[in-house]
C-alpha cells in the first residue's frame, strides 16, 4: 500500500523526530517565588511558552537538581522588537555574577547568575513546529549542588511572548507524541499568527475535497465518507506544515534541517492520497479496512490529520461500506 520510497521517508522521520524533538509545556501563573512552575524532570527536553506583562516583570520555574547534573537551558522569542528578556539562575552554589534586577527574587542563601538578553541579527530556523526563534541568552553549567534551583525570566520594560527550552533528555509519552499537532497550532497563536493564516491550507483541501466528492461521486458509504475525510485531513495537515515552513524559513537558513520538516509535510500528503483512494474503492474487502486503520496509525505518528484523521481512519475500518448515501 505505501510505496518503498515513502516507506524509508516515514522510518527515518520516526527514528530521527523523537531524539531531536522537545515537549511543549503551556503553564500557568508563575509570576513569584511562591509560585512558581515547578518542573518535575528538568533533565527532560521541555520548551515552556509563557509570556511576560509589561515591566518590570518576572516569571519563575523552580526546579529539583543533583550534584554534577547537567542545568541547561536557553531563552528566545519569536520575533525581533523591544521585547528583549534576560534570565537568572539561583540556587545553592551558583557563583554569583552579573547584575540581578532589584525587582527579581532570589532565594535566600543561594548564589544567582545574571544573563541579559542579546537579540542576534538573524534568526533560527526550528524544524518541527516549523518555525523561527531569536534566542538571546543560555546557560549550560553542571549543578553544584543537590537541591533546589530558580530560573527567573524577565523584562525591564516591553512585554510579550517567550520560550524558555529547558533540559536535554529528548523523550515523549505516547500522549504527548499524539497530541502534538494540537500544541502546534498553540505555539503558532503564541508567535502572533492569526488562527485563520493557521488553518486556511486546511480550510482550502477540505473545501477543493468536499467539492470532489460532491461532483465525482453520486453515492457514497459510510466507509468512502469517514475514509476520504480522513484522507483530506492528512493532506490538509501536511499544507498547513507546508505553509509555516514556508513562514519560518523567510529570514532564516534553515539549511538540510528544511528536509526533515518537508518530510513531515510531504508525508502525510500521501497517507492522505492513499487514504482517498482506498476510502473510494468499488470494493470494501478486508485488505481495505485493515489498510485504513494501518493509515490511522501511521497519521498518528507522523502528525497527520490534527488527530481527527486518524480517529476518521479508525472509524471508517469498521463502517460499513455498502450502505449508500445520496446528494
Amino acid at each position: 500500500m505505501v510505496q518503498r520510497p515513502a516507506l524509508v521517508a516515514l522510518l527515518a522521520v520516526l527514528l530521527v523526530a523523537p531524539a531531536l524533538a522537545h515537549v511543549p509545556f503551556f503553564p500557568q501563573d508563575g509570576s513569584s517565588p511562591e509560585s512558581a512552575i515547578v518542573v518535575d524532570d528538568p533533565t527532560r527536553s521541555w520548551v515552556i511558552y509563557d509570556t511576560l506583562p509589561e515591566g518590570p516583570s518576572v516569571r519563575y520555574y523552580r526546579f529539583r537538581m543533583e550534584e554534577g547534573e547537567r542545568i541547561y537551558a536557553t531563552l528566545q522569542v519569536p520575533r525581533a522588537g523591544e521585547f528583549v528578556p534576560g534570565m537568572v539562575l539561583a540556587g545553592s552554589g551558583i557563583e554569583g555574577s552579573g547584575s540581578v534586577p532589584p525587582y527579581v527574587v532570589v532565594p535566600e542563601g543561594t548564589g544567582a547568575t545574571a544573563m541579559p538578553g542579546s537579540l542576534p541579527e538573524e534568526p533560527e530556523y526550528e524544524p518541527f513546529t516549523p518555525s523561527k526563534l531569536y534566542p538571546l541568552a543560555r546557560v549550560d553549567t553542571a549543578a553544584p549542588a543537590a537541591g533546589e534551583y530558580t530560573i527567573a525570566v524577565y523584562t525591564p520594560g516591553p512585554g510579550g511572548n517567550y520560550a524558555l527550552a529547558l533540559g536535554f533528555v529528548e523523550s515523549y509519552t505516547a500522549g504527548e507524541w499524539i497530541l502534538v499537532p494540537i500544541d502546534v497550532v498553540r505555539i503558532h497563536l503564541h508567535e502572533g499568527q492569526p488562527l485563520l493564516l493557521i488553518f486556511a491550507p486546511m480550510i482550502a483541501v477540505l473545501a477543493v475535497g468536499a467539492v470532489l466528492l460532491y461532483r465525482r461521486h453520486c453515492n457514497l458509504s459510510f466507509f468512502a465518507l469517514a475514509g476520504a475525510a480522513a484522507g483530506f485531513l492528512f493532506i490538509g495537515g501536511g499544507a498547513m506544515t507546508l505553509l509555516q515552513t514556508a513562514i519560518a524559513a523567510m529570514g532564516t537558513d534553515p539549511g538540510a534541517a528544511i528536509v526533515l520538516t518537508l518530510a513531515f509535510a510531504l508525508i502525510p500528503v500521501l497517507l492522505g492520497i492513499f487514504a482517498v483512494r482506498v476510502a473510494l474503492r468499488e470494493r470494501i474487502g478486508t485488505g481495505e479496512r485493515v489498510g485504513m486503520a494501518v493509515l490511522g496509525v501511521l497519521g498518528l505518528a507522523v502528525w497527520a490529520g490534527l488527530v481527527i484523521g486518524p480517529l476518521l481512519a479508525f472509524a471508517a475500518a469498521l463502517m460499513p461500506a455498502g450502505r449508500r448515501i445520496t446528494r
